[in-house]
């Protein structure tokens, strides 16, 4: 299985992105396979569950972006408000879970600063959807843990269960209650150190992502990053799709905040 645990995004979000290969090499008395084949059933797959590929327009809320300018100049915060709402985005995910954002503008830019402008929106906007699908994938897509024959080690710590593997040169561990909820996911690597903490909601097909906090620091130079991301999925051709997204992120100290909404998807299943 192709490893993904390696990719970091840092767009206007970052996220995080990790995955994992797995044989099985932990203590005797726990029956690691089974355990690893039940945490799978136990987790909503898009795949499992017939998606081959979806598309959907993504709309960025700008007056939460614009909010201090549109008490502080609300003539010049609405002209901006206005161009930024006559940019228009969408994405697409194919079946190779790969990610395309394309972008289109209702008027063209009058000046070269307008035009950097919306060049820098339409590369953020990018990065950040494509960054956000990349981890949602991990724990949405596909399953988030190895394939129960693979190379791990399963520990039994008595409250909760730590999956160990190694993902290319970097050191993963996975953290997980009994009930096989997974509560961290730290990788350690020669260029950084990072952590992912998702958040579940039960459905009657598996867990469902509902958010994740991240921290990610790189061993040298900067790029310290904190984030939190929370998500809405909805029943969309009997498949639960994200309709929105909330990310909080910090970035060397500097805070950013996005709200995209997600909607007129368009399904293709098997």
């Amino acid at each position: 299985m192709k490893s993904h645990w390696h990719k970091v995004c840092l767009p206007l979000v970052l996220v995080l992105t990790l995955t994992a290969t797995g044989q099985a090499k932990g203590p005797a008395t726990v029956d690691r396979t089974q355990v690893v084949k039940q945490a799978r059933h136990y987790y909503y797959g898009l795949r499992a569950m017939g998606l081959d590929e979806f598309q959907s327009t993504v709309k960025p809320n700008w007056s939460v972006v614009l909010q201090d300018e549109l008490k502080s100049n609300p003539e010049g915060a609405q002209a901006a408000l206005k161009l930024l709402n006559g940019l228009h985005f969408s994405m697409l995910l194919d079946k190779q879970g790969k990610v395309t954002v394309t972008h289109q503008a209702d008027v063209e830019p009058t000046n070269q600063q307008q035009r950097d402008g919306f060049n820098q929106i339409f590369s953020g906007m990018e990065q950040a959807v494509s960054g956000f699908f990349a981890t949602w994938s991990l724990f949405m897509l596909n399953s988030p843990f190895p394939e129960p024959g693979g190379e791990y080690q399963l520990e039994d710590l008595s409250s909760q269960w730590r999956l160990s593997y190694k993902d290319g040169s970097s050191d993963v561990v996975m953290l997980m209650s009994k009930e096989l909820v997974i509560s961290e996911v730290k990788v350690t690597s020669a260029e950084f150190v990072s952590s992912v903490r998702p958040q579940f909601k039960r459905s009657i097909n598996g867990f469902v992502l509902a958010g994740y906090a991240a921290d990610y620091k790189p061993t040298s130079g900067p790029g310290v990053v904190k984030l939190d991301v929370k998500i809405d999925h909805q029943l969309v051709n009997g498949l639960q799709l994200p309709v929105s997204l909330i990310a909080d992120s910090v970035l060397d100290g500097a805070p950013t905040h996005i709200e995209l909404a997600f909607s007129g998807h368009q399904v293709k299943s098997h």
